[in-house]
């Protein structure tokens, strides 16, 4: 019979969990079965106390990385005066790979209160199993000091433990429960797939298929990075994917540590290119996702009846919830992007931008001129659309664009979501941003020069942009100006050559820009042919002897005149430098 606890606070009712859930579950095991009636404490939440027990103790974070030859087996620890000591789930980051952690029940002592706290105590095991409390002492045990070299094994398997609990926190919160008797796993493929149309599910491919990337960099020495990478990767090993880690150079020694299949391909969007490069050879579907997603979500149910906040958070409300796989994600995409008309057939898919899609289930469930988040998508064979390497931050805005000029149009999942950090991660791709925004205003820059139609500010976030594809599908602006150059009055002409002249001159002179007599000269080649041959033109000249007046032939074979846009953008990538006369 189920022994009964003493004294249980009424404060633990249906508790979320969290990631110090099974260490806690851990503790409040050991605090029963020790017996103190003199001790208040929190039950464990259903979740966190099964999940606790299917954890063998050879994969705790507690258990010795290394075990030394003829040490003692960790299932039979016990102090010095007979007290059982329990492999922890959590581990001191500079406790040596052969030691391990423990916890074990405290006596009642004369600090003791009615209804304190306490009752369990973290101890530190040495191979020959002798317990020690204090680090101190270890350490004149061991003859060595202890440090974050020796107990770097340890944290990976520490890391591990908590990826796991971070993908059922995450797939609870999916699902809206609070605990649960066992793992959450993913709804099967074939459930979600019933969501594709007859044709569509013809389109269904396999797995061997695909060829999945995660773009990472700078992540494989730090406990948090190392906990995202295995949430990643554990998800993938889930449903038998090994993905291909595109890292740095200087990275690639630490991502092979942990096991993981890594190849250098650079910074951000060499990456992306390599990754691309490496699936057309393969012949295979480029899957690509970030280094920090937990879960994917999508949601099922109808169309809310307006656009309003509360109409759109019912109909949220009332979806029915998967739980998908990253394979199973990339499944449905490209089904529905090969089961659209070939006149108009995506080469790119992706989710929507947002952790949430209550804001879209005012709109339709798959639409195909908009954003599509860098995160997690799907490049069809035969596109030959890259990303543009003069981008550090925003690559996925332009390489969006560049899909929807080359194929008509893309495929966003608008009910698909992602469970991710983004922002707040360490490493990778965060690591490009600065506090100050410069490089994200920069990028912008490169944005808004290529697409100036397409790209604007967004109203509440600063150094972030909203992209709307116009209605007309002039992104560029080229019909745009040619509109402009329809005859006009002699006046009209008169007036606009006055008002540019005055743009041009204000312009010269704003932040950013050099004076009008500075010269530009060439500085690095650029890697598309009609950008080699404006800098030709270009370099020798002042910069009020080109502004509005130099004409070159655009990618598309249209004739433009060199602009402030122009100006920004040859002077942001690099291509050309300005010096004063």
């Amino acid at each position: 019979m189920k022994k009964k606890k003493q004294v249980v606070s009424s404060s633990v009712q249906k508790r979320k969990m969290n990631r110090r859930g099974l260490g806690s579950a851990l503790h409040a095991m050991v605090k029963a079965e020790g017996g103190r009636k003199d001790i208040e404490f929190e039950d464990a939440p259903e979740t966190h106390s099964s999940l606790m027990k299917d954890v063998p103790i050879t994969e705790r974070a507690g258990y010795p990385a290394k075990r030394a030859k003829g040490s003692v087996d960790p299932a039979n620890w016990v102090t010095n005066g007979g007290k059982k000591v329990i492999v922890d789930f959590g581990r001191h980051a500079w406790l040596p790979d052969e030691w391990g952690q423990g916890v074990k029940a405290t006596n009642t002592c004369w600090r003791s209160a009615a209804g304190g706290a306490g009752g369990t105590y973290t101890v530190m095991v040495s191979p020959d199993g002798k317990v020690f409390y204090h680090r101190k002492d270890a350490e004149k045990y061991d003859g060595k000091a202890f440090s974050l070299k020796r107990g770097f094994d340890g944290q990976v398997r520490k890391a591990k433990l908590q990826a796991k609990e971070q993908v059922q926190l995450a797939r609870m919160q999916i699902k809206e429960i609070s605990s649960s008797s066992s793992d959450i796993g993913t709804d099967s493929a074939k459930s979600l797939f019933q969501i594709l149309s007859p044709a569509e599910q013809k389109c269904i491919a396999k797995p061997s298929d695909f060829h999945f990337c995660v773009v990472s960099a700078r992540r494989a020495t730090q406990l948090e990075g190392i906990r995202d990478i295995f949430t990643v990767q554990s998800q993938l090993a889930e449903v038998g994917v090994t993905p291909t880690w595109y890292v740095d150079a200087e990275s690639l020694k630490d991502y092979k540590a942990l096991g993981l299949k890594a190849v250098i391909g650079g910074k951000l969007t060499p990456s992306r290119n390599k990754a691309l490069e490496d699936a057309k050879r393969l012949g295979k579907v480029c899957v690509q996702l970030s280094d920090d997603i937990s879960a994917i979500e999508y949601r099922q149910g109808k169309r809310a009846k307006d656009k309003s906040d509360d109409a759109c958070n019912a109909a949220h409300k009332n979806t029915k919830r998967y739980i998908v796989s990253p394979l199973t994600a990339a499944q449905f995409i490209l089904a529905k992007m090969r089961g659209m008309p070939q006149e108009k057939r995506a080469k790119l898919g992706g989710v929507y931008m947002l952790g949430s899609c209550s804001r879209a289930m005012a709109s339709d469930e798959f639409v195909h001129q908009n954003f599509i988040l860098g995160d997690f998508f799907v490049v069809d064979l035969g596109s030959k659309t890259r990303f543009d390497e003069n981008m550090t931050l925003k690559e996925d805005y332009d390489f969006c664009c560049s899909h929807i000029r080359a194929h008509g149009s893309v495929m966003r999942c608008n009910r698909m979501t992602l469970n991710v950090k983004h922002y707040s991660n360490s490493g990778g791709a965060c690591s490009n941003r600065d506090k100050k925004g410069e490089k994200e205003r920069k990028n912008i820059a490169i944005l808004k020069s290529k697409w100036p139609r397409a790209f604007f500010k967004h109203p509440k976030r600063q150094n972030e942009v909203v992209m709307r594809w116009p209605a007309d599908d002039d992104a560029e602006g080229k019909h745009q100006k040619a509109k402009d150059s329809k005859p006009k009055s002699r006046s009209q002409k008169a007036t606009k050559a006055a008002v540019k002249k005055s743009q041009l001159k204000s312009s010269s002179k704003s932040k950013g820009l050099p004076a009008g007599k500075a010269v530009l000269s060439f500085s690095k080649k650029a890697s598309v042919e009609y950008l080699v041959k404006r800098h030709k033109k270009i370099s020798g000249r002042s910069v009020e002897a080109v502004l509005g007046k130099l004409t070159y032939t655009g990618n598309h074979g249209e004739e433009k005149t060199y602009g402030v846009a122009d100006l920004r953008y040859d002077l942001a990538s690099g291509y050309l430098v300005a010096k004063k006369r």
